[in-house]
């Protein structure tokens, strides 16, 4: 074999191997498939919680703090919530919205308020759901009341 022939040769065989390098061996496979997360499914009846030991303390100049625990009596954490706190006698009112991540089947809400006009002697604290926040909150829970500390 000429010298020019054993060079075409194994120009030839890398050529082949550098083929099979790129193109694979076996079948083609196909792309994994995009997994989507469904959502899961949106209860149509109301719940239901029961609030119980609140508490809620005031900090100087007009801050106060307070909890309350919660425990889910109907239905399941799968909408969205208000947690309203308010103060009979005076125009202080606040709000926390809540998604339904942020609760579990029972637990304890804690927040802090800025008051705008203190002091204050009483609480009421409530907790409402809505399917939408555009389309209004209805109340699902007792009214948990008590003296400010």
């Amino acid at each position: 074999m000429s010298i020019m022939t054993a060079k075409r040769v194994a120009v030839g065989s890398l050529f082949a191997a550098a083929a099979l390098v790129f193109s694979g061996c076996g079948q083609p496979t196909r792309a994994p498939l995009a997994t989507v997360a469904q959502a899961a499914p949106v209860s149509t009846e109301p719940g239901e919680i029961e609030l119980s030991e609140p508490k809620v303390t005031f900090t100087p100049p007009n801050r106060v703090r307070f909890e309350v625990h919660y425990r889910f009596t109907k239905g399941k954490p799968d909408k969205y919530y208000l947690c309203e706190v308010s103060f009979p006698g005076t125009t202080n009112h606040a709000a926390k919205p809540m998604e339904s991540w942020e609760l579990k089947s029972e637990g304890v809400i804690r927040d802090g308020i800025i008051l705008s006009k203190p002091p204050v002697e009483q609480f009421e604290i409530r907790v409402s759901e809505a399917d939408s926040p555009q389309n209004g909150y209805k109340t699902i829970s007792n009214v948990a009341i008590g003296p400010v500390q």
